[in-house]
């Protein structure tokens, strides 16, 4: 697809094209992805020893320029350039090449949604390739569906939330919830006993950084009010059999409310849940999978990707999704909505 192309196509659909900078203040990144993202960065200090990065990611590009117009009124995006990330196993170069489109201020989400949906689907149409899967799901449901699993300790409800993007961290807090293999009982006993001797002193006193009252209160939530128990190994399995369910976008209502009814848990999806919601071009063939877009951090409800095959094997062609918080993360004074998509330019 030329350049020129792609470009009618953004425009026309009412979405004005911006230029990025190409550099953006490390703590935005690491706010938003953690410490484990720090490796993948082409950083520097200024004279000011203030850390800069090459952005990793347009979107937090994006965000943060949209953040300096002080705008907070409906606004549509799009903008072309490349991300700078060290290899890893999921990326062959540094450099990413990508387009991107966003709605800022989004608060009609359903339309917005379809918006973005719609977009994409012409962008392909309008492409080499001939035919594509466009995977479709919600982290929502995740959220619902963990919340509802009230076996769980909160603070591993949470946890688990957090750290869904990170999957290798994730399957970790999984198999620690599954077998507790990692506690050992005579050392907690042991532990027990010191924090009873700890409780004679001074409340006060401090020990790195932390008062002994909140060391204290952080202990007792672990080991009294809110403790892991082998009981939380069939709500691992509930959480792993959700990571599995992929199927026709039109079945996956059914096929969901199926799920949650087996497990007794008290959650349903309508029949018009998702801005999809049927097959309906046989050159497109839509899928409802719970298992897409896991490296993203920031993406809260809808997500998506649309996946091509080239050269004997699939790529991801487009992806994207609804990010609802990042914008306030990154400083802006209340809260606004925003979706978008992303290209990957390394394939056309």
């Amino acid at each position: 697809m030329k350049s020129e192309n792609l470009s009618n196509i953004l425009k026309s659909s009412g979405f004005k094209n911006i230029e990025l900078d190409n550099i953006i203040e490390s703590k935005h990144i690491l706010k938003r992805s953690g410490g484990n993202f720090r490796q993948y960065l082409f950083s520097f200090y200024d004279q000011r020893n203030v850390e800069w990065s090459l952005r990793p990611d347009l979107t937090l590009s994006s965000v943060i320029k949209f953040i300096g117009t002080k705008d907070q009124k409906k606004t549509k995006w799009s903008y072309s350039g490349e991300a700078y990330r060290k290899q890893n196993k999921n990326n062959k170069s540094p450099i990413i090449k990508q387009t991107g489109f966003e709605i800022f201020g989004s608060n009609t989400k359903e339309k917005d949604d379809y918006e973005i949906l719609k977009t994409s689907i012409n962008i392909f149409k309008k492409s080499k390739f001939k035919k594509c899967e466009l995977n479709l799901s919600n982290i929502e449901i995740f959220h619902v569906l963990v919340n509802k699993l009230t076996s769980l300790p909160l603070r591993w409800r949470e946890k688990i939330k957090r750290h869904y993007s990170r999957e290798v961290y994730f399957d970790q807090l999984l198999k620690k919830l599954s077998d507790n293999k990692d506690i050992n009982p005579k050392i907690v006993e042991q532990d027990k006993a010191k924090a009873e001797r700890l409780r004679k002193k001074d409340p006060s006193k401090m020990y790195s950084g932390r008062s002994l009252k909140e060391i204290l209160e952080r202990f007792d939530l672990k080991n009294y009010q809110d403790p892991r128990n082998l009981s939380n190994k069939n709500s691992v399995k509930i959480i792993k059999d959700y990571l599995k369910i992929s199927c026709p976008i039109e079945k996956a209502p059914k096929v969901l409310n199926d799920f949650f009814k087996k497990n007794n848990l008290n959650i349903f999806i309508s029949s018009d849940y998702f801005p999809i919601n049927k097959n309906n071009n046989k050159n497109i063939k839509v899928i409802f999978n719970t298992n897409i877009n896991r490296t993203v951090s920031y993406y809260t409800g809808m997500t998506f990707n649309i996946e091509v095959k080239t050269n004997g094997k699939k790529e991801v062609f487009l992806s994207g999704g609804r990010f609802d918080n990042l914008i306030k993360d990154l400083g802006n004074k209340k809260d606004l909505n925003a979706v978008g998509a992303a290209i990957n330019r390394s394939i056309l």
